[in-house]
């Protein structure tokens, strides 16, 4: 039976509000993970390398700027400090989300992109640190972490909607007509949901214990030297820089094997309810084992499904293992924030700097990630003649080899302190 000391699990109601935040966060982030690089390259007529490299650049910025800010937010914000975040990132995200898919000059398009991503950087520092204020106790952690990644589901399944509709016209002029409104319509989702998020949360408290005040210096020493959040770095890293190049480069695989490009909008929905389909499972399964064990499952059937699509990536076998991508990508997101919100809780440090970290390191990974994408274009373009054996073979072959280094991580050797 919990003691009067143990925390009280976070009401229904709030959870399932704070997670709704991550419908909208989802249009902006699958967007830029997995046709941005298309659309830059061959609407907006930028070569690979500057648009991968533009990319990286923002993402890096992003990442940059969210350890900024969440050093900034432990030192000197008040308790509703994360909400005013979200507040004054939701329309610097949204305008320039729907703008640099309007705009034509690359230096236009380059400045929108930095505001779009400054934007959700607050937001994503607020909205993210909410997290452990929300996941009280173990269960909630897990809990909240399958909710989070339903509604991430549902926006990377209208993405792929959209995707499908804005691909579909041959001529450039309709296909950024088409882009433009759907950036629209994910502008304003983003900005509802992420209102709602605050909302449903705005009677939390900050953190409830008294926590040592450090230097930034020593907070983020502290952090490197806590085992199971060094772990948890490492593995979001691998994660988000290496696991997704074959989503990143979608659109590219599908002109390459399949001579289509449109070919990545049915792609994505499939993943998308992979994803959908397995997280109740992964939900309950992680209330009998830990979120390294469910990290370690989810990086072993990605293997699994990349050597199948190496095999076939239309037809039956084709549908299958991109239904076992998603639902590998489910269990690998639900782990990496479920140990994210524990490792965070059992820091010595403020509640917004473990995060921002952790968003460093996520955001960093991917924009080095975004940068090997565009130099896999630039050296394999997807309409050469031997776009099979080079591009798709790198597009396969590199999250194989992110999945085998993360099992080497979290080997059970490695994970026995911490869960």
């Amino acid at each position: 039976m919990p003691s009067p000391a143990d925390p009280v699990p976070t009401s229904l109601p709030t959870r399932i509000g704070y997670s709704i935040g991550n419908l909208g966060k989802s249009v902006v982030w699958t967007s830029f993970e997995n046709f941005m690089l298309f659309y830059l390259v061959t609407i907006a007529g930028l070569p690979p390398m500057l648009a991968g490299g533009l990319l990286a650049a923002a993402m890096l910025w992003d990442g940059l700027f969210d350890l900024g800010i969440a050093l900034w937010a432990d030192a000197h914000g008040s308790g509703d400090r994360l909400g005013r975040l979200i507040v004054i990132g939701v329309p610097m995200c949204a305008t320039g989300f729907y703008l640099l898919f309007t705009l034509d000059r690359p230096g236009a398009i380059a400045a929108a992109i930095f505001l779009c991503r400054v934007g959700y950087s607050l937001c994503d520092v607020g909205h993210n640190t909410l997290l452990v204020r929300v996941a009280r106790t173990p269960g909630d952690a897990s809990s909240v972490s399958g909710y989070r990644l339903i509604f991430s589901a549902c926006g990377a399944g209208l993405v792929a909607l959209a995707s499908t509709w804005s691909l579909a016209p041959s001529d450039a002029a309709a296909r950024q007509d088409a882009f433009a409104t759907s950036a629209l319509m994910g502008g304003l989702l983003y900005a509802a949901t992420l209102a709602i998020a605050v909302i449903a949360t705005r009677h939390l408290g900050g953190p409830t214990g008294q926590r040592q005040p450090l230097s930034p210096r020593d907070r983020l020493r502290g952090l490197w030297r806590h085992e199971a959040f060094r772990r948890t770095l490492l593995v979001a890293a691998i994660q988000a820089g290496i696991v997704p190049l074959f989503l990143r480069t979608l659109p590219f695989f599908g002109q390459a094997v399949h001579h289509d490009a449109g070919w990545a909008g049915p792609a994505l929905a499939t993943i998308t309810l992979g994803q959908a389909l397995s997280l109740p499972g992964w939900m309950a399964l992680s209330r009998r084992v830990s979120p390294i064990a469910i990290s370690r499952i989810g990086h072993g059937t990605t293997i699994v499904a990349m050597a199948g699509l190496a095999i076939g990536s239309r037809g039956p076998i084709g549908t299958a293992m991109l239904l076992l991508l998603g639902s590998a990508l489910a269990a690998m997101n639900l782990a990496i924030w479920a140990m994210l919100a524990l490792a965070a809780q059992r820091s010595e440090t403020n509640e917004a700097t473990p995060v921002g970290l952790f968003l460093t390191a996520l955001k960093s990974a991917a924009a080095l990630g975004n940068l090997a994408s565009g130099a896999l274009v630039a050296m394999a373009p997807p309409q050469s003649s031997d776009s099979w054996s080079t591009f798709t073979f790198g597009a396969l072959l590199f999250p194989v080899a992110g999945c085998v280094l993360t099992l080497l991580l979290l080997r059970p050797r490695a994970s026995t302190a911490a869960t």
